[in-house]
């Protein structure tokens, strides 16, 4: 068949034929879906972006055009871990900032390595996990509230799915279990804080929802703060207690002096059984306190501290026998002082309330807060602000028969 001629001056076009009636005929005005071509992805109008215009600057470094006629350059570095894809993306708008960003990624890569990304079905025992694998120097109590809660039913649930509530009825559950609002508290504090700390390691945490739930408990009181305790040792109770640890000749430890000296230093008793006698400064009258106690940095808080006349005697009445002052364990010395206050009926009487009768006894002795502050740790006289009701009333340990006894023998002691 041939097609229709339509003439025109100097050239001829061909006119097109009717379609046969079997055949549909294409509307180009409908829109008709582009088929994907290598390079390219599709926006959110339909169309295209041609990767092809993306420029390989360096290794893991693109040349983005823009529209405004500028350009970006973006990062992007892919590692396997686990058999998953981790990619590191960032986008930059000078090649300098660029490369700085990529080279300080690299770096800490090849020094951390590339953690696996984070499961949708990861739950609050996975972080735990993580947590206690990476932080070997937890305290005791730490570890002991986290196993715990990794064990328990909440440790099951998925932590994309933790909520107001679901904290909320944990804290319910726990006070159900006569738990006091001030235990609760520090189980959550180490369980929000060990999820903080998880969702900066490529796991889904919803932190808001945290910190929401934990600003709403405090709020209702469902939470409690600790209440700082009162209590001092009478003069009777410490010659009942030391009286009964230097009768019992079973025991290796010496728990008088080391009693003695926690008053007279103000130390705890982690603090104490850590001392080192090279730590020891006898003519400046003071001794570096390691990893002492501190709300965020649990290693490396080494203070120095100045010690009392009465704090250095006994340290130079020990027996240098190893590098430790006092070489035992702070469990066993905290079993033996429980267990003679409990033969004797003391009762609520802890060791740190020791520390807490070495402090009293400096503001009492009418030592300004910034001096007592050298002596016990803190970090300035202002720490010390729950002492400021204390009177002048003297030393109420001048003279005392068991500081002689500490520092220089047992021989004028009448044991009870």
């Amino acid at each position: 068949m041939t097609a229709n001629i339509i003439q025109f001056p100097g050239k001829q076009v061909a006119a097109p034929l009717p379609a046969p009636l079997n055949e549909k005929v294409r509307d180009d005005s409908a829109p008709t879906k582009v088929p994907a071509r290598r390079g390219s992805k599709a926006r959110s109008d339909g169309r295209r972006i041609n990767h092809s215009k993306y420029r390989s600057v360096e290794p893991n470094i693109q040349k983005i055009p823009g529209e405004d006629g500028g350009c970006s350059y973006r990062v992007q570095i892919r590692k396997t871990v686990q058999g998953e894809s981790v990619s590191f993306t960032k986008t930059f708008s000078k090649l300098a900032m660029a490369r700085k960003w990529k080279k300080r990624k690299l770096a800490e890569i090849e020094l951390n390595g590339v953690q696996a990304v984070s499961k949708k079905g990861d739950t609050v025992a996975h972080a735990i996990t993580a947590r206690l694998a990476k932080h070997k120097h937890l305290g005791s109590s730490a570890r002991q509230q986290l196993n715990w809660l990794k064990k328990s039913d909440f440790g099951k649930k998925k932590l994309t799915e933790l909520s107001l509530e679901s904290l909320t009825d944990l804290a319910d559950d726990m006070l159900a279990e006569d738990r006091q609002p001030q235990t609760v508290a520090g189980y959550l504090s180490i369980l929000v804080n060990t999820l903080y700390w998880a969702s900066r390691r490529n796991f889904i945490v919803p932190v808001a929802a945290l910190k929401e739930a934990m600003e709403h408990m405090w709020e209702d009181e469902i939470l409690a703060r600790s209440e700082e305790r009162n209590r001092r040792p009478t003069m009777d109770e410490l010659d009942k207690i030391l009286g009964a640890a230097c009768g019992n000749k079973r025991q290796k430890i010496p728990l008088a002096k080391i009693i003695v000296f926690a008053i007279f230093s103000c130390r705890r008793l982690g603090e104490i059984c850590r001392l080192r006698w090279e730590d020891l400064r006898i003519e400046q009258k003071k001794i570096l306190v390691r990893d002492m106690k501190h709300p965020r940095k649990k290693k490396g808080n080494d203070v120095w501290c100045n010690l009392t006349d009465e704090a250095l005697a006994v340290i130079l009445s020990m027996p240098r026998e190893g590098d430790f002052i006092f070489p035992f364990n702070a469990r066993s010395v905290g079993a033996a002082w429980r267990r003679h206050r409990v033969r004797l009926n003391i009762r609520d009487l802890r060791f740190h309330d020791l520390r807490h009768e070495g402090i009293t006894r400096l503001f009492e002795m009418g030592m300004p807060a910034a001096f007592v502050a050298k002596h016990s740790g803190h970090k300035n006289g202002g720490c010390l602000y729950r002492y400021e009701h204390v009177e002048k009333e003297g030393d109420k340990f001048a003279g005392w028969q068991w500081s002689h006894w500490a520092t220089r023998g047992s021989a004028n002691i009448v044991f009870r």
